[in-house]
């Protein structure tokens, strides 16, 4: 089974308003699909307390189906938030407060915090092969302060089945024409002819001595 959201697919936030090392705008990469945070990536760090991020949306659709989804960041330094969103094969459209970047979903300007949470609405399509795909997400709580200080990120993931469509197929990733398994199928005939050919060369022996 595949998998997508693997969080939701992803999602990846890096956000300190006005901020010579910010992406007021937007960043993609740091939802946590690829393995690089925001803190790793120098961006934000240093915050007292870390928020929590939940990815609010159904785990099952119908291929082809459109799901509703939101990214909520709750808590940390809750001034202001930002947001990544990447899938490991749906694809995601963006909403009110979000743009598409490099195939993932960022924030387009920072969200201010409403009554202690920040929250990101996004659409996803689900593929046409069946599968479990894994949505990336990663959350940023800043202070505001238009320093890279102060501000703290987490992650999340959800998982979405989707069913009604065509099942993967049991050679896919293979090269075409068989890969490896032609090579394997041709190999008892050479072998039958090397012999033939070791036979006769001995047969031929036996007769002139």
């Amino acid at each position: 089974m595949r998998s997508i959201l693997s969080s939701v697919g992803a999602v990846a936030v890096c956000l300190v308003a006005g901020s010579a090392f910010a992406n007021s705008t937007g960043i993609s990469g740091r939802s946590g699909k690829q393995s690089v945070s925001c803190t790793a990536s120098g961006c934000h760090g240093g915050g007292a307390s870390t928020p929590t991020v939940t990815l609010e949306g159904p785990t099952a659709l119908t291929a082809g189906q459109t799901g509703q989804y939101s990214l909520v960041i709750t808590g940390g330094p809750g001034v202001k938030a930002g947001m990544n969103v990447a899938t490991d094969g749906a694809t995601l459209t963006a909403g009110s407060g979000t743009k598409l970047l490099n195939g993932e979903l960022t924030h387009s300007l920072p969200k201010a915090f409403t009554s202690g949470s920040a929250r990101f609405d996004f659409s996803l399509v689900a593929p046409a092969t069946n599968g479990t795909y894994k949505v990336y997400a990663a959350g940023n709580s800043v202070n505001g302060n238009a320093e890279s200080t102060g501000d703290s990120h987490a992650n999340a993931t959800l998982d979405v089945v989707v069913t009604g469509g065509k099942d993967p197929s049991p050679n896919e990733g293979d090269d075409e024409g068989g890969g490896c398994s032609a090579a394997t199928t041709g190999a008892p005939a050479v072998l039958i002819a090397v012999f033939a050919a070791l036979a006769a060369r001995r047969r031929r022996r036996d007769t002139q001595g």
